[in-house]
């Protein structure tokens, strides 16, 4: 998964776009861009990363939403050697998610199902992947929500299950800690309206199949310093250095049997990103 931009997101996608959420903001667009230096010891860096989607809430009734999520991504690693160790890759996904309520005001469902395409091209031949995240949140106070659940993706080296825990939580008018663990969690402070900062960690696992009938398994984890700039109200320009950790790049043709494990090398990255970006 592309844990969780993919919830997060990922798959990394929060689904708190409702009354006493702590959620700072709601992205209609953003466009992310990574690229990972070079590691003299490993097979295959440097990296680049493009990422670009949007969240689209949509209230169907009294503590009820619907919530779409398309994104785009791709992967281009290399070498510091020689080019291709693996071939570029990339995926295409239509989350569309669901917030809804029950008898008790602090507790909610959110369900998220995931259809995409993850491959060498696009909407190629047996890419197609099905997964989805089905979570509740429970309000301990306003602005302070917990989460708990399951994520699920039919990856090309098996059923990928993992459970989810994490918090929407407004600690004060400045302070924000908000995500969806393993998937991601940030840390954000506002140091005045046009500048915020804070600290973020992502865990990404994905699955693309290739060309020549093997797939490709992706991991990285990411622990980050970011900060946002408004150059104008709803405008955020966000700058953010960090660290990969734990990487691997593995291929298969079936099942949790991998034919090679590379050393993609943990390493420095730095990560750009602008989004149209709705503060609550």
């Amino acid at each position: 998964m592309a844990l969780m931009q993919k919830l997060f997101f990922l798959l990394i996608v929060p689904l708190s776009y409702q009354k006493g959420m702590a959620q700072p903001y709601v992205d209609p667009m953003q466009v992310r861009w990574t690229y990972g230096f070079r590691n003299g010891t490993a097979a295959a860096t440097p990296h680049t990363h493009l990422w670009a989607g949007s969240d689209l809430p949509i209230k169907l009734k009294d503590r009820t939403y619907q919530l779409f999520s398309p994104y785009y991504e791709t992967w281009s690693i290399d070498s510091a050697g020689k080019e291709n160790v693996v071939p570029r890759v990339q995926s295409i996904a239509f989350p569309i998610g669901f917030i809804l309520p029950t008898k008790n005001p602090k507790w909610t469902v959110n369900i998220l199902p995931v259809i995409r395409w993850n491959g060498e091209k696009l909407f190629q031949k047996n890419s197609f992947q099905l997964g989805g995240a089905a979570f509740a949140t429970r309000q301990v106070k306003p602005g302070k929500n917990i989460r708990f659940g399951v994520y699920m993706n039919n990856e090309f080296f098996g059923l990928f299950v993992m459970p989810l825990i994490g918090a929407d939580w407004r600690i004060d008018d400045r302070n924000y800690i908000f995500g969806l663990l393993p998937g991601r969690l940030s840390y954000v402070h506002k140091w005045n309206k046009k500048l915020y900062g804070g600290a973020t960690f992502r865990a990404l696992t994905n699955s693309y199949l290739l060309q020549n009938g093997q797939y490709l398994r992706i991991d990285d984890n990411q622990v980050s310093l970011f900060m946002d700039y408004y150059p104008a109200k709803r405008f955020c320009v966000t700058l953010e250095p960090g660290y990969g950790l734990l990487r691997k790049l593995r291929t298969g043709t079936d099942d949790k049997n991998y034919l090679t494990e590379r050393n993609w090398g943990d390493g420095p990255f730095i990560k750009l990103s602008t989004s149209y970006r709705i503060r609550l």
